[in-house]
């Protein structure tokens, strides 16, 4: 059964989003009780970022739908969501709710962008879109997709003169 944004609507968009990010939440909360029930320090509780060594991203990008499963992290730091972009903190609420709210009336967001690294997709501007995505359910999204380049040994870079 396909899960739609409006699978848990009252009909009122702004009490929906708010409801959307106490679910969101209380996942989080949930999630880090579990990690320290059973003792998992190896499973990190942040978002995995691109690594130093990742290959350069270069080229155009390019428009497409990608599974929301595909993505696994950020390219910098995000201290506000967990490592399934559950929010972590309240500080993200206003932005979240907006968000939601915007999903619940049917109003387009713009693409995310992100650039494909080791192992899928790294998100550099759409952390919230992404967490928003998530909670209510969707599977795709929209986004910019720069694919990853790798320096060969005999490209050099031009010289000055």
């Amino acid at each position: 059964m396909l899960r739609s944004p409006t699978s848990r609507s009252t009909g009122l968009p702004t009490l929906d989003a708010r409801t959307d990010f106490q679910r969101a939440r209380r996942a989080q909360a949930a999630r880090r009780a579990a990690r320290w029930l059973a003792r998992r320090r190896r499973e990190p509780g942040h978002l995995p970022t691109l690594p130093d060594a990742a290959p350069l991203a270069g080229g155009r990008p390019t428009l497409e739908v990608i599974p929301l499963a595909s993505i696994v992290g950020t390219v910098e730091p995000a201290p506000h969501f967990d490592a399934g972009f559950r929010p972590r903190s309240e500080l993200v609420r206003a932005r979240w709710e907006r968000i939601a709210l915007a999903h619940r009336r049917g109003i387009s967001l713009p693409p995310i962008t992100v650039v494909e690294g080791p192992g899928g997709f790294y998100v550099v501007d759409g952390r919230h879109r992404v967490s928003v995505a998530l909670a209510l359910g969707l599977r795709d999204i929209n986004a910019w997709v720069t694919r990853a380049t790798r320096r060969t040994r005999h490209e050099r870079r031009p010289s000055c003169p």
